[in-house]
């Protein structure tokens, strides 16, 4: 697994367990919370951050400055990653990778136990494709040196604590997936389409997964012909790929993505880039779409991401103080009080800033690897999940741009869960 997917695992665990009284992943905890507050405090270029500032972003990011933040603190010194200064710290520039890689090597560097080594792994392979406990509990037993009953225990608690889901398949196993990409409802139709595949076609399958793995994303007709339509169908139905349609003046447009390369996690990880672009690409749709020119409706949206790429400050505008806070919060953007109620911004994390622009121009992070993707601003835009249902009612009506939508989804359910 590369460092950087064990660092997101180890913020995203690190949440789950903050909502539990649980204690058997303790280094996984403070692993993941090393991160967290990394990300928040971090820009892309070195910088000073005061004390006041810093308990800020602790508490924003549910981290207590009295009892966690000071061993947090020891440990982010330890790995050379802050300077202690007069009234506050020097913060290494680090991009969002680098921040989930430092993540992964503080828990590498950490006294733990192998069952939250197997807890990482049994939650990535589940979000790569469903599979049975009793499998998964084999697997993990025989990796990490567990017992069979230990392995077993291992999983039950991952599933209550909710690294991983779960649903009876029967009476004597259970599916273990990811929920965020799996229904739970779907677990029985899930194993008995997985388990029906022949040989040659689960073949095809992993190749097509090793492509989208490559390049991020292909268009629909391409992953038709590697797989044939029914059987992309059928994959598509129970979560395997999704299906995202991009309209333009040109009409719509199917591309397919491997949900694992952008939801596999349930919560919106500390410094997860497609998670943070999101959030910006909704401010900046809301800014573009719904905001009055009163209030400071954006017109020429690359002129100004690209000021802001290049380190430049924009504003003064109202609504640069209200739109932006989810993203002040995780470190991202720096707003700053201005005359008359007014606020001026600046990016702190430009690569965020450029897979913004990426979506808000071409309709996908991930444009820049499809030559044929039209480059003419997204006008409108259906989820895989929407399309997903489509295909299920086999029905072939539009969607419409739904940037309050979107906007809504980001704040109420894309960074929190």
């Amino acid at each position: 697994m590369e460092d950087k997917v064990k660092g997101a695992w180890l913020v995203h665990h690190a949440q789950k367990i903050q909502a539990t009284t649980n204690q058997d992943f303790d280094s996984i905890a403070f692993a993941g919370k090393c991160g967290t507050l990394l990300s928040a405090i971090s820009a892309s270029k070195q910088d000073q951050i005061p004390q006041r500032k810093l308990e800020a972003l602790a508490k924003a990011n549910h981290i207590s400055p009295k009892t966690e933040m000071p061993s947090i603190l020891t440990e982010l010194e330890r790995q050379k990653l802050i300077l202690p200064g007069a009234g506050g710290y020097e913060i290494l520039g680090l991009t969002g990778q680098s921040i989930l890689e430092h993540t992964s090597t503080i828990f590498s560097e950490s006294t733990h136990d192998p069952h939250e080594d197997a807890v990482i792994e049994a939650s990535e392979i589940a979000s790569e494709s469903p599979l049975t406990e009793r499998a998964l509990s084999e697997y993990i037993s025989d990796t990490f040196g567990l017992t069979s009953t230990n392995a077993t225990s291992t999983l039950q608690l991952g599933q209550s604590i909710g690294f991983f889901d779960s649903e009876n398949i029967n009476n004597t196993d259970k599916l273990i997936f990811n929920g965020n990409l799996f229904r739970k409802e779907d677990a029985k139709k899930i194993n008995a389409v997985l388990n029906s595949l022949k040989p040659a076609q689960s073949a095809l399958v992993c190749e097509l997964n090793e492509r989208l793995q490559k390049s991020g994303c292909i268009p629909l007709d391409a992953a038709n012909k590697m797989l044939g339509e029914e059987l992309f169908k059928t994959l598509h139905s129970i979560g395997m790929f999704d299906v995202s349609v991009v309209g333009n003046e040109g009409g719509k447009n199917y591309f397919v993505t491997r949900p694992a390369a952008f939801s596999k996690f349930t919560n919106s990880i500390a410094d997860d880039a497609l998670d943070l672009a999101k959030a910006l690409v909704a401010s900046l749709t809301y800014g573009m779409t719904i905001s009055s020119y009163y209030r400071g409706r954006i017109t020429m949206i690359s002129a100004l991401m690209n000021k802001l790429i290049a380190g430049g400050t924009v504003g003064p505008a109202t609504a640069i103080g209200n739109d932006y806070q989810a993203l002040e919060y995780k470190g991202v953007v720096k707003v700053t009080p201005s005359a008359r109620g007014m606020f001026t911004m600046t990016l702190l994390k430009p690569e965020i800033g450029r897979l913004a622009l990426s979506v808000i121009q071409s309709g996908d992070i991930i444009a820049e690897s499809i030559p044929n993707l039209p480059g003419a601003k997204v006008t409108e835009y259906i989820n895989p999940e929407v399309s997903r249902t489509l295909v299920r009612k086999s029905a072939d009506e539009g969607v419409k741009l739904g940037a309050k939508n979107l906007l809504n989804e980001i704040r109420t359910g894309g960074l929190t869960k």
